[in-house]
């Protein structure tokens, strides 16, 4: 059962891989309740300044190989607040991406096959390429027509 206070009508997003379950809520927090023990492992109170509207985990790929470690990772973004990188063995911010422009918009993120970038929708009209390592972008994919909400690696080939 998620915590007592966070009822699924108070669920503003949310993600299933292996044997964990990420939740965001309106209230602006964020849980990780692991299927086996039937019970939250971790909540954060104040993950974002808003409610998390998106939740990725890093799944990796048939196509390529990254380190075990690697599918700890899992991003979530909110408005305003921008892409935020966390860590299943710790409840805790790694890193903050948030070059890209997202005042009201729910932009989606990604993380690519090998593990090494980040992609983001912005309200500027580009997706943004992020190096994982590092809070800078490394691309910015311009000469879009509208906002971009929703952005996807190609899991054979390294495209956005």
């Amino acid at each position: 059962m998620l915590n007592k206070r966070m009822h699924p009508y108070d669920i503003s997003t949310w993600s299933i891989w292996l044997d964990m379950v990420l939740v965001g809520g309106f209230d602006r927090s964020m849980q990780v309740f692991d299927m086996n023990r039937g019970a939250v492992v971790w909540e954060v109170p104040d993950a974002h300044s808003r409610a998390i509207h998106c939740i990725v985990q890093n799944k990796g790929s048939a196509f390529s190989t990254q380190p075990s470690e690697s599918y700890n990772l899992f991003l979530t973004s909110a408005v305003t607040d921008g892409v935020k990188i966390w860590d299943l063995r710790t409840p805790r911010c790694v890193r903050r991406y948030d070059n890209h422009v997202n005042r009201c918009h729910p932009c989606s993120s990604a993380i690519s096959p090998c593990g090494r970038f980040i992609a983001s929708g912005s309200e500027d009209n580009c997706a943004y390429v992020y190096d994982i390592r590092s809070s800078t972008y490394l691309h910015k994919l311009q000469k879009h027509s509208d906002t971009v909400l929703s952005v996807a690696f190609n899991p054979a080939t390294p495209e956005v």
